[in-house]
């Protein structure tokens, strides 16, 4: 008998496109898990072959958002037990181990983990992050698909929660992440005006300082120097860039109904 037979069986899924620059170390965290799935949209950098040397079932989905991407990913996972990771984010020394004591406790359907982000090559721990449910059972969760940006998972109560902060490379450079937030604005642009919660005036004009203050005082992001600083700022900009394209939509609306000539 194994050491590790009295742990129950995980599945671990990542939905990847041209995730190689971080994959490697991704798969490695998470060596000797019983399935490792990769859910992939098209990459063309050398994803799929790491993806192969660590024993990985890869399975083709077409783009079809990030929600419905990962409901597709669960569905793929032939074991109740399933960890999520992206493909940046990277398990710690000694993380897969804990979470599979925890489960093997049997008294939760889910457990919360957090994020390490890296930024400009080094950790924002002294930050504070938002606790993520990255482990869940199958037949315990819903996803959520009916937001276009930022999906989450519901996972039927109790939870547990890990110490365990996964390194997270997604918001490394200044660049790399304006051109991510830039995208993620607009789709939570799209989602708010499906929603009929247009732009506001007031909110137009103050949401980026008060982003600011939560960010750079709320969370903490004050003890992680000048890095801090310049992302308090990007992810402040980040909220203000979603009203100003909600507020372009509705002034484009707005001009071409004037530009409609009225009925003879």
């Amino acid at each position: 008998m194994s050491a590790k037979s009295h742990f129950p069986p995980m599945s671990v899924f990542v939905i990847t496109l041209n995730e190689a620059a971080h994959l490697d170390e991704v798969l490695e965290s998470v060596r000797g898990v019983e399935e490792i799935v990769i859910i992939d949209s098209g990459s063309t950098d050398e994803t799929l072959e790491i993806a192969k040397r660590h024993g990985a079932r890869i399975v083709h989905n077409d783009w079809p958002g990030y929600a419905k991407q990962k409901e597709f990913g669960i569905k793929q996972c032939t074991h109740n037990w399933i960890l999520n990771l992206d493909g940046d984010e990277v398990l710690p020394a000694g993380g897969l181990q804990m979470i599979r004591e925890r489960i093997a406790v049997g008294d939760v359907n889910g457990i919360w983990i957090h994020h390490d982000d890296i930024f400009m090559g080094h950790s924002l721990r002294k930050a504070r992050h938002h606790k993520y449910r990255r482990v869940y059972r199958k037949d315990k969760c819903h996803m959520n698909t009916d937001v276009l940006v930022h999906e989450h998972i519901e996972v039927e109560p109790p939870l547990a929660y890990l110490p365990i902060y996964l390194k997270h490379y997604g918001y490394d450079s200044a660049h790399g992440y304006m051109d991510k937030l830039n995208t993620y604005s607009l789709l939570k642009a799209e989602q708010r005006e499906q929603q009929g919660r247009p732009c506001s005036l007031p909110r137009l004009l103050l949401i980026f300082p008060l982003m600011f203050l939560k960010f750079y005082l709320g969370r903490q992001m004050i003890w992680s120097g000048w890095r801090g600083f310049i992302k308090a700022n990007i992810d402040a900009f980040h909220f203000f860039l979603t009203e100003a394209k909600l507020y372009e939509m509705a002034y484009r609306r707005k001009r071409a109904v004037k530009k409609v000539p009225p009925k003879q």
